[in-house]
């Protein structure tokens, strides 16, 4: 009888732990939306009304967003890059977990490296699916291929760590 009900509770706990597991990473692409939603919403700010002058001299690539964002408005863009945030997310998170205060510190930089790596290559995947015209006509043709690759995993990584801070340390 024991048995039995060690069994169930058992089972029990896996079931929980694998439902917590499926929350925690619908959790994690939600807000992986909207933190990479709210970055775009600086990028704008900083690309169309220059609140700091110093940022756009040191990131050039800044100038070439102002077309784009002035063809979308600033929900219509925050909301692009909010899905590509959350679905760039999906593709890291199958390969590889998020870590955690506990995880080494060789796990982050693997998981830091790896973010930089898929956020790159999804770039390619935007431009392939044509569903982005004034994006790849006033961001991507300007930067060229190698800058391009070079923004978008930086600006994967941006995002990665803003998650990690925000879920480790607030």
């Amino acid at each position: 009888m024991n048995e039995n009900k060690n069994k169930n509770k058992n089972k029990i706990y896996i079931m929980q732990t694998a439902c917590n597991y499926k929350y925690n990473i619908y959790r994690i692409i939600i807000i992986t939306f909207i933190i990479t939603g709210l970055w775009d919403v600086v990028l704008r700010i900083l690309s169309l009304y220059n609140p700091i002058p110093s940022v756009k001299a040191f990131f050039p690539f800044i100038q070439y967003l102002e077309p784009y964002f002035m063809k979308h408005t600033l929900l219509d863009a925050a909301l692009i890059a909010g899905f590509v945030g959350a679905t760039t997310q999906v593709i890291i998170l199958y390969f590889m977990s998020l870590p955690t205060r506990n995880s080494s510190m060789k796990y982050i930089i693997q998981f830091l490296i790896w973010s930089f790596i898929v956020s790159a290559l999804y770039g390619f995947i935007m431009k392939a699916s044509k569903l982005f015209p004034y994006l790849e006509k006033y961001y991507y043709e300007p930067l060229g291929i190698f800058k391009s690759l070079y923004h978008d995993g930086t600006s994967g990584l941006i995002v990665q760590i803003t998650l990690l801070f925000l879920l480790n340390y607030i």
